[in-house]
Parts: C-alpha cells; sequence; structure tokens
C-alpha cells in the first residue's frame, strides 16, 4: 500500500513516477496484475522512501532544535 500519491504532498520527481505508474495502470489494466508496471513501481517507492527519509531527518532536527529551546527556558529581555 503506498502513502496517499496527491501531487501536493511530493516532489516533482515522484510526481512524474506517479504519473507514469497511472499511465502504466490504466494502458494494463490487465496486465497490470502480471507485473507490467512493476518497474514504475519499484521506482516510485523508491522515490517515495527517499522523501521519507528527507522529512523523518528534517522532523528530528526540529525537535532537537525544540527541546534545546525547551531546556535552556525563556529568554531573558
Amino acid at each position: 500500500m503506498h502513502p496517499d500519491l496527491s501531487p501536493h504532498l511530493h516532489t516533482e520527481e515522484c510526481n512524474e513516477l506517479i504519473t507514469l505508474l497511472r499511465q502504466c495502470h490504466q494502458e494494463h489494466n490487465v496486465m497490470k496484475f502480471f507485473g507490467t508496471c512493476n518497474d514504475v513501481d519499484r521506482a516510485m517507492r523508491q522515490c517515495l522512501k527517499k522523501e521519507a527519509l528527507v522529512k523523518r531527518e528534517r522532523s528530528k532536527q526540529h525537535a532537537q532544535e525544540m527541546k534545546k529551546r525547551l531546556k535552556e527556558g525563556p529568554k531573558e529581555q
């Protein structure tokens, strides 16, 4: 199962692969069950995984910054 494939959630590179996969599924509506679109699907999943790793790292950095700010306490003026 894939995550939400809405275009606004992904990079241009992944959106192109998502579009290619959807086109492949439309053109090969029966053969898709026999692996016709597997190469495009693998490429799309790899791209989505790369996006998720980048997002996870960004979130981790943000969490570390917030934790540091909380430990320091409020800024004195």
